[in-house]
Order: structure tokens, then C-alpha cells, then sequence
């Protein structure tokens, strides 16, 4: 089997490095999970690479660690992009990052001297994915404190860039957060529990962080040791957090091989994933279907919704799709129609503009999975629990099936269809009923 069809089944995949000696020799190694704890290791690479970061871009994975840096289809054939040095003696723990506007930076720390962590700052460089290009302006990353910060990891969340590092210039070598309106700063620090946690778990030092939120939660991956242990001794550590601030739960990647530095990767939003194996965290919209009991009272409705109606990325579903938005656009307009002179109907306004939207998958499948979840319901009142039509149109309620709103991390084509048709369906019969009330 192809090793990229290994990676397919996964839904993380990295690179980390398994040390022997401080900087060589270390090999590089491919690793897969599905729960993120838990590390399959699927190819071993003599390549000698530290600190490895991968992405996923414009179809392919990108790898960097210092100024090495290769693109992949397959995880078997590199090719290698020129990285300028900065006009840095020592440039170490490079990742990529893509800002809020979609521009791709080149981030990495690094220093004009030999080895001196007091000496160290962090910079970033603008590149260029579709010219396989990477500028060498060294930008300057403010902090609002000084010393010595390296491994640097920068996400965007809730409209704010939130930086890990790790400052070296202290007794012991520590984590800490930052945040800033812009992706080069000023960055403020966030002050967070993390050291403490180090400590719970028997260590001094911690290095090496990286960030990722899935669902809702926080996880945070780092390289707690002590000072003097050896480099194959080592390993990741993961805690979670719900706020960035309280960090909880340290505990032990367990892989094949040992593991340090590297940026797991989530690709279970990428779409070529198999199905999910279950034990990764619920759904950030906490969908899981309507399955209230009719002998329930439904909670009551909102004087007025706004749905956005988008699947997630209209381009790769089927052209039946678009169709089946003109009639829930249709419907909406029945409903709103009669909405004007009958209180029982909710008027709805409808967003068709694409462009207003998130262009991330993740974004895509959350977008397309909360416009479900204000959908459904929307169509269950209509048909069931508000009996908005007449009883000589029992016929058209019965006939109602609740379309399934996808709960797994992966949505692929078919789900999303599947769910599309099922509206298409229902709002046929809607539509019927509007019909058929609005003419008596």
C-alpha cells in the first residue's frame, strides 16, 4: 500500500524527530493518529531533520525545519524550495502559518551569533505557496517583553493571533502565550498555568510548543524534560484547555518510536480521509440530530432567523445542489409571504453571498454543519411540531423525513448531498403545503 494511503486513514498526521544526540543524530520519522495521544509510526527517514512543522497547501504537504524546506504529495518524493539563511548564523523551529487574510508567512526564530539564547528573537518572512517562493525580508515579531523566545507557533482564533513560545533566558526554559491584533505584533502576554502543569508532571523545563483547536477545545503539544536528561529520553506531552488560560490533563504521547519537537497536523478536515474511527472530541456545533420526544413542548421559535445558506465549498458538490438552494430559497419566500398576514410563520432571511465567507475547511465544515442544524428544525416545526398547515394535509406531514445533519469530524461529498437531497425533498412537500394553505 502507497504510504500516502497509509496517512489517508488517519486523522493527524506529523513529523516528528527521534534524538541520539544533541544536534545529530537524530532520524525523522511519519506519524499518524486518530485520537492524537496515540502515534502510529508509518515511515522512519534518515534525513536528520529537528523540529519538523507540516502543512497542507494548495493540495500539497509542506515541510520545513530551519531554512530545509520541501513540498510532497505522497510523503515519498520531496521536492526542496530555496530558503534564503535571513542573514542568521542560527534560524531553528520554522513552521508555516497562514494569516486572516490568507497570506502565508515563513516563521522562525533565530540569532546573528553563535549559540546564545539571550541572543534569540523571532522573525517572519513572507512566502509565496504558488511560486514555491519565500521572501527573505526578515520581519521582526514583537513581544512586549524582552529576552530570549524561541520555537515560535502562531495561530488565529476568535478574531486575535495567539503566539506560543519559549523563553530560554531564565532559570529553567518555559512556555508562554501572547496575543496581538497583527500577525508581527505587538504581541501581550496571556498569562496561563502551563509551568505549573510542567511541574505536576515531574518536569522543569518545557519547549517546543504547538497549538491546535478542534472542536471547541484547545490542545497544546510540548517537550517537557529535565535539565541533563538525555535527548532519546524525551517525549510530547499534551494538556487542553477550554479558555487558552487553564491548561489541564499533560499526559503522554505513546508512539513506536520516541518522539520530540514536531506540529501535528489535523487533517481530518481536509475531506480525503476514510470515515472517522471513533475517540476524537464531539462537534464544535454539538450537533447530534433531533431526537426530541414529541411529548416534549418545542422550545419557542425565534421572532426571526438567518440562515446563510453554503455547503461548504459549492465547487466540489454536485451541480443539484445549487438547484436544491433555489428551492429552499423558494420555500423561504413562501413562508415570509405568508408570514406578513399569519403569526404563525417565522420570517427568514437567506444570505446566497459566498464571498463574505471563511475559505478554510474548517470553516467550510462548520459553516456548513451550523446552517444545518438552524435548517432542520426550521423544517420539523413546519411540518410537525407547530402543525402550521391543515389537517387535510396530514398526508404531506407524514410523508416528512428528518433529513441526518452529519456528526463525524469527516464530511465528505456524499454526506453533504445526501443531506442536500433530503432537504430538496422535504421542501417539495413544503411547498405543496404552502400552496395548498395559502389558496383556502
Amino acid at each position: 500500500m502507497a504510504l500516502i494511503d497509509e496517512v489517508r486513514k488517519y486523522q493527524f498526521v506529523g513529523m516528528p524527530f527521534e534524538a541520539f544526540g544533541f544536534p545529530q543524530p537524530v532520524y525523522s520519522h511519519l506519524v499518524a493518529s486518530n485520537d492524537g495521544v496515540n502515534w502510529k509510526d508509518l515511515n522512519k527517514y534518515s534525513f536528520g531533520w529537528r523540529d519538523t512543522d507540516i502543512a497542507y497547501i494548495n493540495g500539497e504537504f509542506w515541510t520545513c525545519t530551519g531554512t530545509y524546506v520541501n513540498h510532497t504529495k505522497d510523503f515519498e518524493n520531496f521536492t526542496q524550495v530555496n530558503c534564503p539563511d535571513m542573514g542568521l548564523k542560527n534560524l531553528w523551529a520554522s513552521e508555516f502559518f497562514q494569516d486572516k487574510d490568507d497570506n502565508w508567512w515563513f516563521i522562525y526564530c533565530g540569532s546573528e551569533t553563535d549559540v546564545d539564547y539571550s541572543e534569540y528573537q523571532l522573525y517572519a518572512s513572507r512566502m509565496y505557496p504558488e511560486k514555491y517562493q519565500i521572501d527573505n525580508n526578515r520581519q521582526n515579531i514583537m513581544l512586549s517583553v524582552s529576552g530570549g523566545y524561541i520555537d515560535p507557533n502562531i495561530n488565529y482564533f476568535n478574531g486575535k493571533y495567539y503566539l506560543w513560545c519559549s523563553k530560554t533566558n531564565t532559570p529553567t526554559q518555559e512556555l508562554h502565550l501572547f496575543e496581538s491584533a497583527n500577525v508581527l505584533g505587538p504581541y501581550d502576554e496571556v498569562p496561563t498555568n502551563i509551568m505549573s502543569l510542567t511541574n505536576e508532571a515531574g518536569f522543569t523545563w518545557n519547549e517546543a510548543p504547538e497549538m491546535l483547536r478542534i472542536n471547541g477545545t484547545y490542545y497544546l503539544y510540548s517537550d517537557p524534560w529535565n535539565k541533563g536528561q538525555d535527548e532519546h529520553s524525551r517525549d510530547v506531552y499534551r494538556c487542553e484547555s477550554s479558555d487558552l488560560i487553564n491548561w489541564s490533563n499533560m499526559e503522554r504521547c505513546n508512539a513506536d518510536c520516541t518522539m520530540r519537537h514536531f506540529t501535528p497536523l489535523y487533517i481530518g478536515n481536509l475531506g480525503f480521509n476514510e470515515p472517522l474511527i471513533p475517540n476524537l472530541p464531539s462537534s464544535d456545533s454539538g450537533i447530534s440530530g433531533n431526537t426530541s420526544d414529541h411529548s416534549t413542548p418545542p422550545p419557542e421559535p425565534p421572532k426571526e432567523l438567518t440562515i446563510t445558506m453554503w455547503d461548504g465549498n459549492a465547487g466540489t458538490l454536485e451541480i443539484t445542489n445549487q438547484e436544491n438552494f433555489q428551492v429552499v430559497n423558494t420555500l423561504i419566500n413562501q413562508i415570509n409571504q405568508l408570514s406578513k398576514s399569519d403569526s404563525r410563520f417565522i420570517p427568514v432571511t437567506v444570505n446566497f453571498d459566498l464571498g463574505t465567507l471563511s475559505k478554510s475547511d474548517r470553516g467550510a465544515r462548520n459553516q456548513f454543519l451550523d446552517n444545518a442544524q438552524i435548517l432542520s428544525p426550521i423544517m420539523k416545526n413546519l411540518f410537525i411540531d407547530y402543525r402550521y398547515f391543515s389537517n387535510d394535509i396530514d398526508d404531506l406531514q407524514k410523508a416528512y423525513q428528518e433529513p441526518t445533519i452529519p456528526t463525524g469530524q469527516i464530511l465528505d461529498k456524499t454526506m453533504i448531498n445526501d443531506y442536500w437531497s433530503a432537504v430538496a425533498s422535504n421542501i417539495s412537500l413544503a411547498i405543496k403545503a404552502v400552496i395548498l394553505e395559502g389558496g383556502k
